[in-house]
């Protein structure tokens, strides 16, 4: 359906199923009300969905199931929908990975998030894990970088990483929110950002997955990159009202780009 003020112009972005340029958001335990209301107000803007795991592994088999019924109503916003990583580090130490997948497909959920916040994987049970996860009928996002690093971000080492996982079938690479924060800083000022470039460049814009919670990170991201840039996967009820105007230059936060433009076409330069 067309929008009512059709003839006031704005920045356009892509309809859903989208490639580029998602956001990817987290429940972390809203009641049925509340989430159903949450779609009805910004279920336009959002392309994934985590739910918290502990919901994950306490949901029952009844179809009643307060995650069943938030699954379905998700589903029918164009949204895919993941457990959080932890749920698959848990069945990683329970030996139950690929059974986990496969209930996982019957409970609803079309995505998986495989991370290692306390397990360490090798690339090639990494690789085995995509496969096991595509082979169920679950898109995969992987999370690549340390949690805690010490040493400073190496471009080279996690794009050779992604693309590995990429070519095995992963289909989003999340880069973890601490290998962000050491290239930006705080106020996203600082000269490693060009290892996010260097980064993007080697994997792909479409495949990228930035864990960007701060606004200056988030708002340096479109800058560089362009509206069209993934964002999440831990993104907050709240932001998502706040992130839609950033990422199409509408808003304080991420500067007025678009109306500053419109002015100075229709302004003659002096």
């Amino acid at each position: 359906m067309s929008r009512a003020f059709s003839f006031v112009d704005i920045p356009e972005r892509s309809q859903k199923p989208r490639m580029r340029g998602l956001t990817l958001a987290r429940d972390l335990g809203f009641g049925y009300a509340e989430a159903a209301s949450w779609m009805e107000a910004v279920g336009e803007f959002i392309d994934y969905i985590k739910i918290r795991h502990l919901f994950v592994l306490l949901m029952t088999e009844s179809p009643d199931d307060l995650v069943r019924r938030k699954i379905k109503l998700y589903r029918d916003h164009d949204i895919d929908v993941n457990p959080g990583g932890i749920v698959f580090e848990m069945a990683y130490l329970s030996n139950s990975v690929e059974k986990t997948f496969d209930k996982l497909v019957e409970m609803g959920f079309t995505a998986v998030e495989c991370s290692e916040n306390i397990i360490p994987l090798s690339l090639d049970e990494k690789v085995k894990y995509v496969r096991m996860a595509k082979s169920a009928g679950l898109k995969v996002m992987f999370e690549v970088g340390d949690k805690y690093p010490e040493d400073k971000f190496d471009a080279d080492m996690a794009a050779k990483e992604m693309n590995t996982l990429i070519s095995e079938g992963c289909d989003l690479c999340i880069l973890e929110r601490s290998q962000i924060e050491i290239c930006l800083g705080p106020k996203a000022d600082q000269p490693e950002a060009e290892q996010l470039v260097k980064l993007a460049k080697e994997v792909g814009l479409e495949k990228l997955v930035f864990e960007a919670e701060a606004q200056a990170h988030q708002v340096w991201l479109f800058r560089t990159f362009g509206p069209d840039v993934n964002l999440g996967p831990n993104l907050d009820k709240d932001v998502i009202p706040k992130l839609e105007p950033t990422r199409r230059t509408l808003s304080r936060e991420g500067g007025y780009d678009y109306l500053i433009d419109k002015v100075n076409q229709r302004v003659p330069a002096q």
